[in-house]
């Protein structure tokens, strides 16, 4: 099974702003490690990935933090153009956005991620969306997630 999985969950993982933001996504990534789950990226992920961790940490650290977590993803490099149009036609979402739900799109699985636009965007374009800071649909997420078998 495969999973797609926001910057923004990966940030919470990383840097604690709020213990409960980084305890669901600490929590998250650790059944995700139990299922043997892969996470399925876009390419534009690791930049994303990149400018968020260097705002956060000096240069060497955030390419090695980089390099850590590119590792453990599988980066989908070409997404047609037109799918991408077609889910902005569709949901109105930031450009970033639509390379996410295209992913959980193609490969028909599940979208995370912390940010509750893009979930819902994710939704109005037929995804399978969770927003892991919401309890209720973080907890229907771990339930759809046990539900799955390896």
């Amino acid at each position: 099974m495969s999973i797609v999985v926001d910057v923004s969950v990966f940030i919470d993982r990383l840097f604690i702003y709020d213990e409960k933001r980084s305890s669901r996504a600490r929590s998250l990534f650790r059944l995700i490690d139990e299922k043997g789950f892969n996470i399925i990226e876009p390419q534009v992920f690791g930049i994303e990935l990149t400018s968020q961790l260097v705002r956060r940490k000096p240069r060497a650290t955030a390419k090695k933090l980089y390099d850590k977590i590119i590792s453990k993803v599988i980066i989908i490099d070409e997404i047609e153009y037109d799918l991408l149009i077609d889910i902005a036609l569709v949901t109105g979402c930031r450009a970033i956005d639509a390379f996410y739900i295209a992913v959980a799109s193609i490969i028909s699985t599940i979208l995370v991620s912390a940010d509750r636009v893009m979930v819902n965007n994710a939704r109005k374009y037929g995804v399978e969306a969770y927003y892991i800071h919401d309890i209720n649909n973080y907890s229907a997420l771990l339930s759809r997630i046990n539900q799955i078998k390896t």
